[in-house]
């Protein structure tokens, strides 16, 4: 029941509350399916908050590793919203939904709680980012067919050792 809304989640928890309550089905679960769902709520909700104090380019770290999401307008789509997955060395991917808060609830299904602003004006200006962007043009040019794999691999190679050297920036 991905992305998660705050209506969705209360329904949902109404339906596990009534299985506890009834003891049918699946009701050995329902305890625990109740609190991941307040927990979730707990989260998501004071979220949706600062999305709407914020606005686009508001960013979530992911609460276990370093990686970041940020939800801005989808600029292949127009009138829908993505939101843009990112680490310390470069966009990674992104997931598209029809309204900004879809993108938070996504978000904060995949781990992404913790508010960060800023953190990609932070990053882009570091090498490892420079580096990984290099990296992500010679994959995406790789991936339209407009560079053999093998010459991709070179390439990857090329900027590696460019990195390495200190020569790059």
């Amino acid at each position: 029941m991905r992305p998660s809304t705050p209506e969705r989640l209360k329904a949902s928890l109404q339906d596990w509350l009534e299985i506890k309550e009834t003891g049918e089905g699946l009701a050995c679960c329902a305890d625990e399916m109740i609190e991941q769902i307040q927990a979730k709520l707990a989260v998501l909700e004071p979220l949706l908050d600062e999305l709407a104090a914020q606005g686009m380019g508001f960013t979530l770290k992911h609460c276990q590793h370093d990686a970041w999401g940020m939800i801005c307008p989808d600029a292949s789509e127009p009138g829908r919203y993505r939101w843009q997955a990112f680490r310390r060395d470069g966009f990674t991917g992104h997931s598209t939904f029809d309204s900004s808060e879809q993108c938070l609830g996504d978000l904060v299904d995949d781990g992404y709680t913790l508010p960060d602003p800023g953190a990609l004006d932070r990053l882009a200006d570091t090498v490892e980012w420079q580096r990984g962007m290099e990296v992500v043009a010679v994959i995406q040019a790789c991936n339209a067919g407009r560079m053999s794999y093998e010459d991709a691999l070179r390439a990857r190679e090329a900027i590696d050792a460019r990195y390495a050297s200190g020569t790059a920036r």
